[in-house]
């Protein structure tokens, strides 16, 4: 039975691409992605559930026009979404000799619901935050920003990862400290702090990344990249960018923390010595030393339990688990931020002690 499905969604498919991607002798194919909205619907059931579907274009060259379209309801793949009036989606529409003649389901419209989200969160983030919730946020376009207009653009021009990522991650440390204290001996210290854990989360990754032969190609997608990219990337510096980056937040995070509660203890009692405050940083350390390793780990357990299932279904063996590429990827990146994350409570607690 579950063959002959198979066989029926290959042979289905096999049809589907066959109408919209035929060769054409004569002319030129133009393909578009286009905004539509569903107005009416009918599922109808062949050897597996299809939707008979009108749609009304939103924008390109046939906007304010109704096409037809199937959309097979295929279990297992990422079109396997019942679309309902009203509904808005994306459409490839095939265009020839200025004619419409193919029309297919691309994807749902989204935006709308993820920009809600968004606004929520930064109503909330000023509701509660206040000024230093703006400006939290402030810090937060700035990471933005500076991973889409400066690390990537280094990356993709085949610029050594160590110094796309220290340009990166130093801009993203210094606003971000700079705006939620401004400019004092208490920013600095959270700043050293940071330092001082990455750095030790980057010599880590890089080191066991090399000596477990890592390529920095573990899954599919990458796969795609590197066979239709012209673009010249270090895949292996662009795992240990990643290890860095994704670390670099829990680990200002911890610097922050231990850096406020020394700075507050000083200035309650301004003669306390300098080893009494380091032990109270090393203290509040312990406590959260925990929970924000679980936070590193849990992340990125939760990007690879698809994988992990499928390593679980097809009876791999633990040792063979371990061993494959995409596991030990995510082991190392796991591992070695919460490394960092861990020496950052010492290095900051250090710092924060002298420098209060």
């Amino acid at each position: 039975m579950l063959a002959k499905k198979a066989t029926i969604v290959i042979i289905f498919l096999l049809l589907f691409s066959c109408s919209v991607f035929a060769s054409n002798e004569g002319g030129e194919y133009d393909y578009q992605r286009v905004r539509a909205v569903v107005v009416e619907e009918n599922t109808i059931q062949e050897e597996i559930q299809v939707q008979i579907v009108k749609a009304k274009l939103l924008d390109g060259p046939f906007q304010e026009g109704i096409v037809q379209f199937r959309h097979p309801l295929i279990e297992g793949s990422r079109y396997n979404i019942q679309l309902e009036k009203n509904m808005k989606v994306f459409l490839s529409i095939q265009i020839e000799n200025n004619q419409l003649v193919a029309v297919s389901f691309n994807d749902v419209v989204r935006d709308f619901y993820l920009k809600i989200l968004f606004g929520l969160f930064v109503i909330l983030l000023v509701i509660f935050g206040g000024f230093k919730g703006i400006r939290s946020f402030i810090a937060l376009v700035i990471t933005a920003l500076c991973i889409v207009y400066i690390f990537i653009p280094l990356i993709i021009g085949g610029h050594d990862f160590i110094i796309a990522t220290f340009l990166a991650s130093s801009i993203i440390v210094i606003t971000s400290f700079v705006l939620i204290s401004g400019f004092t001996r208490k920013s600095l210290s959270a700043i050293l702090g940071t330092i001082g854990g990455t750095v030790t989360s980057a010599v880590l990754a890089i080191y066991f990344g090399n000596k477990t032969y890592l390529t920095g190609i573990s899954d599919e997608m990458l796969e795609i990249l590197v066979a239709y990219s012209t673009y010249n990337i270090d895949y292996r510096g662009l795992l240990y960018s990643g290890i860095i980056i994704g670390a670099l937040g829990a680990v200002m995070d911890v610097s922050m923390t231990i850096t406020s509660v020394i700075y507050e203890i000083k200035s309650k009692t301004p003669r306390i010595p300098i080893r009494s405050l380091f032990f109270s940083g090393l203290s509040v350390g312990r406590d959260i030393m925990a929970t924000m390793t679980n936070t590193l780990i849990l992340a990125y357990v939760g990007t690879s339990l698809p994988l992990l299932l499928i390593f679980i279904f097809s009876n791999m063996s633990l040792n063979d688990i371990v061993n494959s590429q995409y596991i030990a990827s995510e082991i190392i990146r796991s591992l070695c931020g919460s490394i960092g994350l861990i020496m950052t409570i010492p290095i900051t607690s250090v710092i924060a002690a002298i420098n209060s």
